[in-house]
This record gives C-alpha cells, structure tokens and sequence, in this order.
C-alpha cells in the first residue's frame, strides 16, 4: 500500500479514537465518569436531627437514645454518664446524671456534619452508589451562558458497611432498611460542561 495512504489511515483512526475521548462530548461513555466519580466522594447518608457530640439528662429524651444506642454498640459512638448540676426549681440544685455521646475514631470516619448544615444535623454514611448504567441524558442547553445535561442513570448500593445491615440500626433507622432492601436505584443528576470536561452540578462553583 501506498506510504501516503498508510499515513492518512493513521492520523484519521487516531482523530476517531481522541474524539471519542474528548471529555467535552455528551455522551454516556463521559457521563457515567463523571457521576461515578461524584458518587465516589459523596457517599450514601441517613440524617439524624441533631448535633453530634451531645449531652443529655439520662432520664430525657428516649427518642435519641433509640437512635444513639444501635451506634454504640456498633461501636461508631462512644457513650460515658457525668454528672452536673441541674436547676430542679429557682433557687434549688441537685446533682443529676447526664449522658454524652460522642463519634469513636471509628464513628468519625462515616460520622460528619449534616449535608444540609444550616438546618443542624448529622449525616451517618454507611454505602456508596456504584453507577450500573446511564438510562438517558437530555440534548445539553445552554442555561444562564453555561451547557447543561439533565442524566438519568441506575444504581446499586455498594461498600455496604455491616453494621448497617443489623437489625437494630433497620429499626433506629428505617430509611437505611428501606434503601438497602430496594431491589434497584434510579436518579437523574445536572452535569456541567466545563473546560475542563462535564462536573456534577454541585462540583461547580
């Protein structure tokens, strides 16, 4: 074959194999990088209502125990009773028992500030979401001088922690039961294009 012919077919199969790499293209191919990548840093979480550490009278709040005592025998919140003074009337102190419940170094590893921070809480991870497949994603637009592909994909739990899959933790936490048993998992996310290549919405600031 002719030299100049062999040169030609190079440089056009190297053009074809660096388009289908190029990170600006929407495509299923760079969108399922980009969510799982995403996923990958923002692991699945269940919220509680609340502040971690906390301290509490031993004798109140039966609703946060119910919650706090699965994790401490998980071994994720560390529990220890002191004693302080407590007003039982005006003018009136008596010694009472208070329990403080704290994240172990075990605990603080999926144990973090609530993702919605200005509300309080507490954010208790326990998985990640492994992307399986993109379902569809919308022809990008132009919004507000930016393009932007609304993504429908599937996803399954995985890095399951075990402790999650206790019966205590399903009881003190419903919605993790009800998360892990679901047989299958849908979500539409906003990608970005960038620069440097498509981003979560929330990657972009």
């Amino acid at each position: 074959m002719n030299p100049h012919w062999n040169l030609v077919i190079c440089t056009t199969a190297l053009s074809l194999f660096a388009g289908c790499d190029d990170p600006l293209d929407a495509n299923k191919t760079n969108f399922q990088k980009v969510l799982q990548s995403y996923n990958d840093a923002h692991p699945v979480c269940a919220s509680i209502s609340f502040k971690l550490p906390i301290e509490f009278r031993s004798d109140s709040d039966a609703a946060r125990k119910q919650q706090l005592e699965p994790l401490v025998r998980a071994g994720l919140i560390s529990v220890e009773t002191i004693q302080k003074n407590d007003s039982a009337a005006p003018g009136q102190e008596r010694v009472a028992d208070y329990l403080r419940y704290a994240p172990t170094s075990e605990g603080k590893k999926v144990i973090r500030k609530g993702a919605n921070s200005f509300l309080g809480g507490t954010d208790i991870c326990f998985a990640h979401r492994k992307v399986v497949k993109i379902e569809s994603f919308a022809e990008p637009v132009e919004v507000m001088g930016i393009m932007v592909s609304r993504v429908t994909y599937e996803y399954e739990m995985s890095n399951v922690e075990a402790w999650a899959k206790t019966p205590e933790i399903a009881a003190a936490f419903p919605q993790i039961e009800t998360m892990l048993a679901k047989p299958d998992h849908q979500a539409a996310d906003v990608l970005v294009q960038t620069k440097q290549g498509w981003k979560h919405e929330r990657d972009v600031h």
